[in-house]
C-alpha cells in the first residue's frame, strides 16, 4: 500500500524527459547564433554593412528566441513542475504553445525569404522573376494559415482548450491547410538549394570553385528535410495531449528554423576563410603567389579583350612587378586590374583576390535598396 503511494503514474511525464527537450531546443538555437553571429561580425569587420537579408535573418533569430522561451516555459508547466501546486494550468499551457507555433512559422518563413533575397541580388532577369513568385507566394500562404488558425474558433480560447463552450470551424480543414503550409515551405527549400547552382555555373572560374560555392548555397537541403519530418509531426495537433510528441513537433519546428539561418550564413562564412587563406598565403609567399595568380588573370583579362596585342602576351615571362606593372599600363589603370563582372577577379598592390563573394552581385546602384 505504501510502495503504491510513493510510486508515481507511469503515464506522468518526467522531469529527464523535459530536460532533454530543452537541451535540443536551446543546442539549435545556439548553433544558429554562432553561425548568424560570425556572419554579422564579417559583414561589419570588412565595412560592408547589412543588407535587408541580413537583417530579415536577425529578425527571425530573434523570433525563434522568442519561441524558444515559450517552449521552455511550457516544458517547465509539463515536465518538470507537474507535481507543484502552482504549475501552469492546461490553458496556460495550451495558449503558449499555440503562439509559440505561430512564432515557428514567421520564423520559417523569414529566415527562407532573407536567403531568397540574398539570390535575387545575383539572379537573372528570369530567376528574379522567379524568386518574386516564391517570395510572395511563400509569405502570403504563410499568413493565411496563421489568421485561419487564430480565427477559427470563437472564443479563441477554444483553439487550445477543447473543453471550452463556443463554435469553431471544421478543425480538420484548418489542420489540412495548416500541413499544406508546412509541405509547400518544404518544398521552397529545395527549390532555393537548386537555383544557385544555374547563377554559379555561369561564371568564369574553376570547376572546382562552382562546385564549392553551389554546394555551400545549396545547403538548404537540410532545412528541406528538416521541414519533411515536421510535417509529418502535425498528426499531434489532433489531440489535446501536450506530451511528448507536441514537443517534438517544437523541436522539429526549431530544427528547420536553425539549419536555415545556418544554411544562409554558410556562404558568407565560406568567402570570410577564403579571404583569410588567401591573405596568409601573401604574407608567407608574395612573389610566388602574385606570379601566379597574375598570369591566370592575364589570361582571362586577354580572352575578354582581343585588342590587347600579341606582343604583350610574350611579355608575361619577366619578373612578378615588372608584370604587373606592365599589366597596369597596357590597361591604363593605375590600381590594378579592374574588377570583372563574372569572377569578381581583381589585381590590387597587395595582390590578386579572385576568391567568389556569396553576395556576387549587389545589384546596380538604380535597383531600389530592398532587392
Amino acid at each position: 500500500m505504501a510502495e503504491n503511494e510513493l510510486t508515481p503514474p507511469s503515464n506522468l511525464p518526467t522531469p529527464g524527459a523535459g530536460h532533454r527537450v530543452n537541451a535540443v531546443i536551446w543546442v539549435l538555437i545556439s548553433l544558429s547564433t554562432v553561425f548568424l553571429g560570425l556572419r554579422v561580425f564579417y559583414k561589419l569587420k570588412t565595412g560592408r554593412g547589412l543588407w535587408l537579408d541580413d537583417w530579415v535573418l536577425t529578425a527571425s533569430w530573434l523570433v525563434l528566441i522568442a519561441s524558444g522561451v515559450l517552449i521552455s516555459l511550457c516544458v517547465s508547466a509539463v515536465f518538470i513542475r507537474h507535481n507543484q501546486d502552482d504549475r501552469m494550468g492546461a490553458h496556460d499551457v495550451g495558449m503558449l504553445s499555440t503562439v509559440a507555433g505561430t512564432l515557428f512559422f514567421v520564423s520559417a518563413t523569414w529566415s527562407k525569404t532573407s536567403f531568397a533575397i540574398t539570390l535575387f541580388r545575383i539572379a537573372g532577369p528570369r530567376l528574379k522573376i522567379a524568386l518574386r513568385v516564391i517570395m510572395i507566394s511563400m509569405n502570403i500562404i504563410t499568413y493565411v494559415s496563421l489568421i485561419l488558425r487564430w480565427v477559427q474558433c470563437r472564443p479563441a480560447r477554444m483553439i487550445w482548450d477543447s473543453h471550452a463552450a463556443g463554435v469553431c470551424w471544421n478543425r480538420n480543414l484548418i489542420l489540412s491547410f495548416t500541413i499544406f503550409t508546412a509541405a509547400y515551405s518544404a518544398v521552397m527549400d529545395f527549390v532555393l538549394a537548386a537555383l544557385p547552382w544555374p547563377i554559379i555555373i555561369k561564371l568564369r572560374i574553376r570547376t572546382s570553385e562552382k562546385i564549392g560555392i553551389s554546394v555551400a548555397m545549396s545547403m538548404g537541403l537540410c532545412a528541406g528535410i528538416t521541414s519533411i519530418v515536421k510535417c509529418t509531426k502535425f498528426s499531434v495537433l489532433r489531440n489535446d495531449d501536450f506530451g511528448d510528441s507536441v514537443f517534438e513537433l517544437a523541436i522539429w519546428s526549431v530544427a528547420e528554423i536553425a539549419t536555415t539561418i545556418m544554411a544562409a550564413s554558410i556562404p558568407v562564412l565560406r568567402c570570410a576563410l577564403m579571404h583569410e587563406a588567401a591573405g596568409s598565403i601573401r604574407l608567407t609567399r608574395p612573389l610566388t603567389f602574385i606570379r601566379d595568380r597574375s598570369q591566370k588573370v592575364a589570361s582571362k583579362v586577354r580572352s575578354n579583350n582581343p585588342s590587347l596585342s600579341a606582343s604583350r602576351r610574350s611579355k608575361m615571362v619577366m619578373s612578378p612587378d615588372n608584370f604587373v606593372s606592365e599589366e597596369r599600363a597596357a590597361l591604363g589603370s593605375e590600381d590594378g586590374i579592374p574588377k570583372m563582372d563574372g569572377s569578381h577577379v581583381q589585381l590590387t598592390r597587395n595582390g590578386v583576390d579572385d576568391a567568389i563573394d556569396p553576395e556576387l552581385e549587389r545589384g546596380s546602384l538604380s535597383d531600389p535598396p530592398w532587392v
